[in-house]
């Protein structure tokens, strides 16, 4: 199993989120930059390549095969949550590259991409393009790796050619993450490098996989002919199929989240966007913290579900446009657990369902629920609780006007360590002062954008 790209890569649009300061780097300037570079460095590899790096070998039924089994892996791509697609097109571009060479591989790549995304997707001519250069050239840049390396066309060999082989699936995984990274940055704004390292880290396995299964490919286009090819086809369908799956589980899972979430639109407006923006500040916390994406989609999870809870609350405390009284904090000072209850339904929730839990701990221990320790509380958790702090303070209620962000962030540094966790609080700080924070005037789609 393999994947061409971790997403599908198109043109930039401004992000429905926050407007902060510029980057130091000019997403504009990489947008226009880098397809530039990677379709120029085939074309200087063609002019001033020796020999070695453009050797080609023809084989008019394999390539015929292999332009068949492109063509239904780019027309079958699995959609992705946070808007991209999945692919197992790497598995057939490794195979080529040591059947036929780099450049015939990265013709069938441009050819492929092409007809499918623009004949079958109905994609833009620009974007389709665009793919397809990208494809072919990061395909044809591995290949001549493989050729330079030593590596043999037409029967790869297990011993001479395995180093050549990983040298040039290791160079299309480098170049492909970060063709992606570089792209999906100047797309949502996102740190290039927080989503390389996410995608190196969760991508090595599929692309050993990708690397194995093009080798196997081609030893059997060699030893059993197209037969024995398409017979390997049928693992390759099985592979998108539980891609298919896993994206599918994951849509589910964010359609039921984002569904709790609704929930509270009926009982409390309020509520509902004040957990929509405090699951947005969570998610740039935890990624300005450094956390891993999975970790930061659960707290992203967390958060739009921290005050479900209050459902279990009479509507008339839940509204009530004045503070509340003594009895009536009493009563809401459970909706954590009753949250917690109803979130931790779902096995895939629990991580989620134990910070909605303790999201109103307190480091002095005045929190709640009672009895928590310190090692009871996840990050996610301490993380909610400073942006549901810093959204309550900045927001507008009836009975008061919400204070200004400056003196909000005073207000948690002044308790920080005691109220609040001090981490979140010192990043909530510094997103503040390199104008992260801001949101702008959204609809409450947050989990589409995100995740």
């Amino acid at each position: 199993m393999g994947r061409r790209l971790e997403a599908e890569l198109v043109t930039p649009v401004e992000p429905k989120q926050a407007t902060a300061k510029p980057a130091a780097w000019s997403p504009g300037f990489l947008w226009m930059l880098l397809p530039s570079f990677l379709a120029a460095l085939p074309v200087l590899l063609a002019i001033f390549g020796g020999p070695e790096v453009k050797q080609t070998r023809w084989d008019v039924v394999g390539v015929g095969v292999w332009f068949v089994l492109l063509i239904l892996a780019e027309a079958l791509p699995v959609p992705m949550i946070r808007g991209g697609t999945m692919t197992i097109a790497s598995i057939l571009d490794v195979g080529a590259i040591l059947l036929f060479g780099p450049w015939v591989a990265g013709a069938l790549d441009l050819i492929t991409t092409l007809a499918a995304q623009m004949l079958i997707l109905r994609q833009r001519p620009g974007d389709a393009t665009l793919n397809a250069g990208l494809y072919a050239s990061t395909t044809i840049l591995a290949g001549c790796a493989y050729l330079a390396a030593g590596g043999s066309l037409g029967s790869p060999r297990l011993g001479p050619d395995l180093l050549p082989v990983l040298i040039a699936g290791s160079l299309y995984f480098m170049l492909n993450t970060g063709a992606v990274s570089l792209l999906m940055g100047t797309r949502t704004g996102e740190d290039p490098g927080r989503i390389w390292r996410h995608q190196f880290r969760d991508g090595i396995p599929q692309y050993a996989l990708s690397i194995g299964f093009g080798l196997l490919f081609a030893r059997v286009r060699v030893a059993a002919g197209i037969p024995g090819v398409l017979l390997l086809v049928l693992p390759l369908l099985s592979a998108r199929y539980a891609l298919q799956l896993y994206a599918d589980l994951k849509e589910d899972l964010a359609s039921f989240v984002r569904a709790l979430s609704v929930v509270l639109d009926a009982v409390d407006p309020y509520t509902h966007e004040h957990s929509v923006r405090v699951a947005e500040y969570s998610v740039r916390v935890a990624r300005h913290l450094g956390l891993r994406e999975d970790e930061v989609e659960t707290i992203h999870y967390a958060a739009l579900c921290h005050d479900i809870g209050k459902i279990a609350q009479h509507p008339e405390v839940i509204r009530k446009p004045e503070a509340l009284d003594h009895e009536e904090r009493r009563l809401m000072m459970r909706h954590p657990e009753a949250g917690a209850r109803i979130v931790g339904q779902i096995r895939a929730l629990r991580s989620a369902a134990a910070m909605v839990r303790t999201h109103h701990w307190r480091p002095d221990g005045r929190g709640y629920p009672a009895g928590l320790g310190d090692s009871d509380v996840p990050l996610g958790a301490r993380i909610i609780h400073a942006c549901d702090a810093f959204d309550a303070m900045t927001s507008d209620r009836p009975y008061r006007k919400g204070l200004p962000a400056q003196r909000a962030l005073a207000e948690l540094r002044r308790h920080s360590g005691s109220q609040f966790d001090p981490r979140p609080v010192a990043a909530l700080s510094e997103l503040h002062e390199s104008g992260g924070l801001h949101i702008a005037p959204r609809d409450s789609e947050l989990l589409v954008e995100i995740f």
